[in-house]
């Protein structure tokens, strides 16, 4: 199955009237402006509108390209776990570690997600990401928030390489995750 394939099963968090572009519609151009650096509403809107005549081609556009008021409601409002389980699901169907791959893992801070951020009530929403050195992809992703103090960059580190159980890779981690526990 495809990325698209995959994220069609996603549930669509708009009000059925008035829909002028689908969600895997909307999610595709995305993943693509992403991929290729558009990072931001307005700039993923300004680059595909720069490729406009493909994505409307390609993606059967009726009503052209959405604007950045869209990408921005829908990507907010989008079920963040079912997004991250359909993007895993297709991560693995899609990429297939070999023994002796050299697999990296890192976590990343979501840029404006920070408040208080010079007190022990620090909260931040962040990513961990299972990276494939030779196939240059992102095998396995994971989501946590600071807030709850539930679940810590450790624990998700933890909880993705569990995934890598007995495929026989190498794995590298930053030194935060090679501490004893006390």
């Amino acid at each position: 199955m495809s990325l698209t394939e995959h994220l069609s099963v996603l549930c669509d968090p708009r009000r059925k009237a008035g829909l002028r572009t689908s969600l895997p519609q909307i999610l595709s151009m995305a993943v693509l402006g992403y991929l290729c650096g558009s990072t931001g509403y307005r700039p993923l809107q300004r680059f595909c509108e720069l490729y406009a005549d493909t994505f409307i081609e390609a993606l059967s556009l009726r009503h052209g390209i959405p604007s950045h008021v869209t990408f921005r409601s829908v990507l907010q409002a989008l079920d963040q776990e079912a997004l991250i389980a359909a993007f895993n699901g297709w991560a693995k169907s899609a990429i297939k570690l070999e023994t002796g791959d050299w697999v990296s893992s890192d976590g990343k801070t979501l840029n404006s997600t920070v408040s208080n951020c010079h007190q022990s009530s620090q909260d931040f929403e962040a990513v961990v990401s299972l990276f494939g050195q030779r196939s240059g992809l992102i095998y396995a992703v994971e989501h946590y928030r600071n807030k709850s103090k539930e679940k810590a960059e450790t624990d998700v580190v933890r909880f993705l390489i569990d995934q890598l159980q007995g495929m026989g890779v190498t794995l590298t981690v930053d030194a935060l995750h090679t501490q004893k526990k006390r």
